[in-house]
């Protein structure tokens, strides 16, 4: 079986380092399976694991905090998960702008879903389907009332976005492609 594991708030800056490499090498040494990433930002793919989703996500994210000493949230998906979420996407991007999808694996409260549903925002859109959050940037996420952060404090679970390109990215991963 093949899990797709979004760590939240790795390697931003300066802060929460987790040296991707070494992970890889630490999950294989302790058992979660057949480990490679995408990119510096907490995206990794385990194949060939036994562990249930739930098992592999504590462990990765025990493991997290051991071998880095940076308390994070995975959060995971599988490939035919993150291939629903791609054709599910109701956006494409605006020349200057971009397309996120942030994710989340613990249940928000309905009303906290109804209220965050009903928001607009000026500079982008937001869609919420399942476990996901769609967002469709104008201009530049990082100056946008719509983040990240302002999803989880309504939702009041842990999310984790990541851009549209990345996640076709890993979807074209053949460690991915094989779990479809």
């Amino acid at each position: 079986m093949t899990h797709l594991l979004f760590l939240r708030a790795v390697n931003l800056g300066k802060t929460n380092k987790v040296p991707m490499k070494l992970l890889m090498a630490a999950m294989e040494r302790e058992g979660l399976g057949q480990a490679s990433y995408l990119l510096q930002s907490g995206n990794v793919i385990v194949s060939a694991t036994e562990l249930n989703a739930v098992e592999l996500k504590r462990r990765t994210e025990a493991l997290v905090l051991d071998e880095f000493g940076v308390n994070t949230v995975a959060i995971g998906r599988t490939p035919q998960d993150l291939a629903r979420v791609m054709a599910t996407n109701p956006y494409t991007a605006p020349a200057g702008g971009t397309v996120h999808v942030a994710f989340w694996d613990e249940v928000p409260e309905p009303a906290s879903l109804a209220a965050l549903g009903a928001e607009s925002f000026t500079d982008a859109q937001l869609t919420l389907i399942g476990n996901e959050a769609y967002m469709r940037y104008e201009g530049s996420t990082h100056t946008s009332k719509l983040s990240n952060a302002l999803l989880e404090r309504r939702l009041k679970v842990p999310t984790t976005a990541r851009n549209v390109r990345t996640l076709e990215r890993l979807l074209a991963l053949e460690t991915v492609t094989a779990g479809l």
